[in-house]
């Protein structure tokens, strides 16, 4: 991050002033400027590309709407914009982390969920829902179903199926990550 000064006349807080009155090609520039460092910021946050130019595009979306609320007089452009990014970040990383917990719940349910039950409707719910899941797991790419698969079902760490899978370990988070929003998008409503 820069130092700058905490006056309207710098470039950036210029082009802020320009942007708050609907330019685009101030808002260009500031894109221009700013992207490299913010989605760096955004990437070591999140850990993941994908993940990363929506927090980014987030938080340019943000910029653009809310760009006549930055005040000079309590911080830098670059602060103002790092802190909003920051947040869109941290924002877009608990809902992985929920959307995740969520899938994970149901995964480990599933198990407990084939002992027989107390009544033929219940079987039959079970079953359903197992039936669901295993839709669900069978629409998600061959490479996300995998990991997920050696993660919930066979209970190995990322790094145990990163060396089953001769795959680097960041690539197995991203995979199991990804599969698990689209499961969650997948079994919403439907269990």
């Amino acid at each position: 991050m820069s130092k700058e000064t905490l006056t309207p006349e710098s470039p950036e807080a210029t082009l802020l002033q320009r942007v708050a009155r609907g330019d685009s090609a101030a808002f260009d520039q500031l894109y221009t400027r700013w992207s490299p460092m913010l989605f760096g910021l955004v990437c070591k946050i999140l850990n993941d590309q994908k993940e990363a130019e929506d927090a980014l595009q987030d938080g340019f979306i943000h910029v653009w709407h809310k760009a006549a609320s930055y005040d000079p007089g309590r911080s830098s452009p670059t602060t103002w914009a790092y802190m909003i990014f920051r947040n869109k970040a941290i924002d877009r990383l608990r809902i992985l982390e929920r959307r995740g917990r969520g899938i994970e719940r149901i995964a480990i349910e599933e198990p407990a969920q084939a002992l027989p039950s107390a009544s033929p409707e219940e079987g039959a719910e079970s079953s359903e829902r197992r039936h669901v899941v295993k839709a669900a797991l069978e629409s998600i790419p061959p490479d996300q179903r995998e990991a997920i698969s050696l993660a919930f079902f066979s209970g190995l760490t990322q790094t145990e199926i990163a060396r089953r899978i001769g795959a680097p370990l960041g690539t197995v988070k991203a995979r199991i990550r990804r599969g698990m929003l689209k499961l969650a998008d997948v079994l919403k409503g439907k269990l």
